[in-house]
């Protein structure tokens, strides 16, 4: 996920002329988005490749910075180190970026829904991410990735 809005990022930095705020949306279909975490519920670290579909909304406030909204839902295929299917995760995702003038802004994520194992087992994973920067890109709270499980069954 961080790559995609690496690249949005670079797509939309603000331009030098101060400009009227302009709207910018687009849809994901079948957008793919790799996932690397260690799974709270289990201990296990899983990756996969979600597919993922929702909008993608880029406010463009010329020299005053942007902000970008990406509301998606998926779904991933988990896997163990050794390339075990582990469960399949159902989700949806709020991708936050905010960058006024300086640098000084926010990037926050939040990914939640029903995680399926191949055990039969049930949970809610909640994948969670969040970095502030101060002026000139530097880290004003360094970058904090967490998750958590919920209703086990």
């Amino acid at each position: 996920m961080a790559g995609f809005a690496a690249a949005i990022g670079l797509l939309v930095a603000p331009t030098v002329v101060d400009a009227a705020a302009q709207q910018i949306v687009f849809q994901l279909v079948d957008e793919e988005a790799p996932w690397e975490f260690v799974d709270p519920c289990t201990g296990i670290a899983v990756h996969g490749l979600g597919i993922e579909n929702g909008t993608v909304r880029i406010t463009d406030l010329g020299a005053k910075g942007y902000h970008l909204r990406l509301a998606v839902t998926g779904v991933a295929d988990l896997y163990d180190d050794e390339d075990n299917l582990v469960g399949t995760w159902t989700y949806r995702l709020r991708f936050l970026d905010q960058y006024p003038p300086g640098g000084q802004g926010a990037v926050h994520m939040s990914a939640s829904g029903p995680v399926v194992y191949e055990t039969g087992e049930s949970a809610i994973l909640h994948v969670f991410h969040q970095h502030v920067f101060s002026k000139g890109d530097v880290e004003k709270f360094p970058a904090r990735d967490t998750a958590a499980c919920g209703g086990r069954t």
